[in-house]
């Protein structure tokens, strides 16, 4: 083989799917194949700093209109008003998706959350809620809970889809991130070509590194895995797929991914947790259409995944966040600056559905700092519900550090 396809084609198929430390069992997709699946995490991050005042609106407070004359969505009544969940909540009017699957009573509303002495910076305060902590941590607190077993051997535990994985899955841990699912293979060539390349990896991977080095172990341990993920993820492409139920995703790249990640689960490939980032909720200017668009395609892409996965979404936990919302008042561009506490949702066949904490108000009086919405809930035992009951692991102490959570009642 050529050196130059060799090595082209290697990085082809890497750039597509990307691997961290971690141990897996060996590999065997007919071990896998049939398999039942059993609970799944799907952890939608919607970063930038999404504004969930205008997700969830507050249409009984005052506070709320006075504080925004030109952002402010109207009551409910009209067909640009709040969908109404409550007497005081509703969804914004670009969300009839969500607000279809609130009324059937899978969604559950989280209007102020988020945690004490909370930074305004995307980076830091996106570190610390995907570290489970209250400061930011080297490891996330879904791969120290992927950390606790090993899993089903052979099993693709953990996949996070996007550029780059996320920090929830940083850590010892195995865990695959796709930018698309559909190119993650090893090049575009004749199959020949490809088995004689997954050979040669495959034999170079297996030599003994012989003197001890750190480095090359590594490299030959995540090697194999990436062997193996690539391999499990061929079998679960095989043909066209097509949704469930009829289910239409909106075009673009969440709703591809929020396709694959259904195609995954639905595989029996032993996938426990899925991350999912979605961007552009920086709203500083023009928030009024950007925010409208993201929020359609938001609930459009959900009401899809969940209707595409059927009879699975029993065993199927949806959780979306943000790691702050955003100012009260509106500024002078016609959008929000960097807040505080925001809005944050839980989507399944076992959620119970409605709203749930106390509301701070908008009050000028009861604003933290005089300008941004205060938490109610800690997201953290958002969190630890998910855990506990959805996951089934009773003993949080790694996974979330010094931290007694409280029942929130939502599962």
């Amino acid at each position: 083989m050529d050196r130059r396809d060799f090595l082209r084609l290697l990085f082809t198929g890497t750039a597509a799917m990307g691997t961290v430390l971690g141990r897996v069992g060996p590999f065997s997709v007919q071990a896998l194949a049939g398999a039942v699946p059993g609970r799944v995490l799907v952890v939608i991050f919607q970063r930038g700093g999404c504004d969930g005042l205008n997700l969830c609106v507050p249409f009984g407070d005052d506070g709320y209109y006075s504080a925004r004359p030109a952002l402010a969505i109207p009551p409910p009544g009209g067909s640009e008003g709040a969908l109404a969940v409550d007497n005081f909540f509703g969804f914004h009017p670009q969300m009839p998706g969500l607000y279809q699957l609130y009324q059937e009573g899978a969604v559950a509303v989280f209007p102020a959350v988020h945690y004490p002495d909370a930074s305004r910076s995307h980076f830091d305060s996106e570190i610390i809620i995907e570290s489970g902590s209250d400061h930011k941590l080297y490891s996330g607190w879904l791969n120290r809970y992927l950390s606790r077993d090993e899993g089903a051997a052979g099993a693709l535990r953990a996949a996070g889809f996007g550029d780059s994985l996320a920090h929830s899955l940083h850590g010892e841990a195995s865990a695959a991130v796709f930018s698309d699912m559909s190119s993650s293979s090893l090049g575009r060539g004749r199959e020949d070509f490809r088995e004689e390349l997954r050979r040669n990896l495959r034999n170079i991977f297996a030599e003994p590194v012989g003197q001890p080095r750190k480095n090359l172990e590594l490299l030959h341990k995540q090697g194999s895995i990436m062997l193996d993920n690539l391999s499990l993820m061929e079998s679960v492409r095989t043909g066209h797929y097509v949704p469930d139920n009829s289910a239409e995703y909106p075009d673009g790249g969440f709703g591809r991914q929020l396709m694959n990640a259904a195609q995954l689960i639905k595989s029996g490939i032993g996938l426990e947790v899925v991350c999912i980032d979605t961007g552009g909720w920086d709203t500083h200017s023009d928030q009024a259409s950007r925010q409208a668009r993201r929020l359609r395609e938001f609930s459009e892409g959900l009401a899809a995944f969940y209707k595409d996965l059927g009879s699975f979404r029993q065993d199927v936990l949806i959780l979306a966040m943000t790691e702050f919302g955003r100012t009260v008042r509106e500024n002078a561009s016609h959008g929000t600056d960097h807040g505080n506490a925001s809005a944050w949702l839980a989507i399944g066949g076992r959620v119970k559905g409605g709203v749930f904490g106390q509301w701070p108000g908008l009050g000028t009086d009861r604003l933290y700092l005089g300008r941004y919405l205060d938490f109610s809930i800690d997201y953290r035992n958002i969190f630890a519900e998910a855990l506990k009951l959805h996951l089934s692991c009773p003993d949080l102490s790694g996974i979330l550090p010094d931290f007694q959570p409280e029942p929130l009642g939502y599962l």
